[in-house]
């Protein structure tokens, strides 16, 4: 399914073809194209790729209004990879035939590092957000820049406060139940390191296939293990399959989720295990003073449906179209890729209205916002609070 462009875009009477002198692909004397690939059609993670639409609109409004890009105005195309790496490349490739000129999102982990290869050979400045996946920016490549802290730092940060702080005198033993995928090795590291940094006695880790429903045997092994913290290392609604089960056996656990972990459906589906569990972000949350500027111009520009489906994936989505907004306009009139690329470096800063602390990249270092805080999640009320301030791992 392909989204073609912001109804936001489309009141303003752009038009979508507009012709004029070609500064470089995408650019035209009217408009610059910013291409978006999202998991629309995926079962599991639809819901998120429209909340990373929803924030790629409002940063492109709001854009937009006060004159788009040094008079360009900002045009998004959104093509669907239904989270399978293989149609991730396809998605690139059209949107390239297409014309786009930057690229705001780039799929899941698995996505990323499927279309490696093509953004560097090709130059295209990208903004990875929608998952954190540190090989694309670690060895640093000249046009990808990533928000974001790793998984790895993420759940390393939610770990060492659960060893710090509710063990209650009792002894830590760490468990590890992770897809078997790119993503579940990130997931996987930070259980590693969590071992060797504070020298946990554990479990061996388990692997699952992506859309398993049922987790039973894993959780009996784990019970069998004595593990009393547990890493969910699933995308969505395996982390509640996971929960429902360890509740079912009666077990004393501490939880530890990727920032899935927090979207409202997953609460839902925890909720009847009564666990309180944990998250991780890098961005503020929605409600906090600092996502207030984000959701009053979501208010503006989306429809009350949307502004409901608003989550922390939206916030990053918004972050990151900013900074790549920012760098665009930076370039004046002279819009090239290998402008915007040279400005992200540049070591500048970029506002992103509150929702992080303004980001800044360099020649050697294309990863920013790696500062984390931890979530706690009250599944029972539903209720999230912050347990600790953002600090880097």
């Amino acid at each position: 399914m392909k989204m073609l462009f912001r109804k936001a875009l489309l009141a303003a009477g752009v038009s979508l073809f507009a012709t004029g002198a070609m500064a470089e692909q995408g650019v035209t004397d009217t408009e610059v194209v910013f291409g978006n690939i999202v998991p629309l059609t995926h079962p599991v993670t639809a819901s998120l790729a429209y909340q990373v639409i929803y924030g790629n609109t409002v940063a492109a409004a709001e854009w937009n209004e006060k004159g788009g890009i040094n008079g360009r105005k900002i045009v998004i195309k959104d093509e669907d990879d239904a989270y399978v790496p293989a149609n991730t490349v396809q998605a690139l490739q059209k949107l390239i035939d297409e014309g786009v000129f930057a690229m705001l999102t780039t799929g899941a982990g698995a996505g990323v590092a499927a279309t490696l290869p093509i953004l560097e050979e090709q130059a295209i400045p990208t903004m990875v957000n929608f998952s954190p996946y540190e090989p694309a920016v670690n060895p640093v490549k000249p046009s990808i820049f990533m928000i974001g802290a790793s998984y790895e730092d993420l759940l390393f940060g939610e770990i060492k406060y659960i060893v710090e702080n509710k063990m209650d005198g009792k002894t830590p033993k760490i468990g590890v139940i992770r897809q078997d995928d790119d993503f579940g090795k990130q997931v996987e590291t930070a259980f590693t390191r969590a071992i060797k940094d504070f020298g946990l006695d554990y479990a061996d880790p388990l692997t699952f296939k992506r859309g398993q429903k049922d987790f039973g045997a894993e959780i009996l092994k784990m019970r069998a293990a004595g593990v009393n913290i547990l890493i969910a290392g699933g995308v969505t609604s395996e982390i509640p399959a996971m929960a429902k089960e360890a509740a079912k056996f009666k077990m004393d656990l501490q939880i530890a989720t990727v920032p899935t972990g927090q979207l409202t459906p997953i609460v839902k589906l925890m909720q009847p295990t009564g666990f309180t569990y944990f998250s991780g972000d890098y961005v503020s949350p929605l409600g906090s003073k600092g996502a207030e500027h984000f959701e009053a111009m979501a208010n503006k520009y989306l429809k009350e449906d949307e502004v409901k489906g608003l989550s922390r994936y939206s916030l990053t989505a918004y972050a990151a179209s900013l900074i790549m907004f920012q760098a665009a306009e930076a370039c004046g009139k002279d819009l090239t890729r290998a402008c915007i690329s040279e400005k992200l470096a540049s070591g500048e800063k970029f506002e992103t209205n509150g929702v992080t602390q303004p980001i800044s990249f360099s020649a050697d270092k294309h990863i920013a916002a790696t500062a984390t805080l931890v979530v706690e999640i009250d599944s029972k009320t539903g209720a999230s609070k912050a347990v600790t301030e953002l600090m880097d791992f």
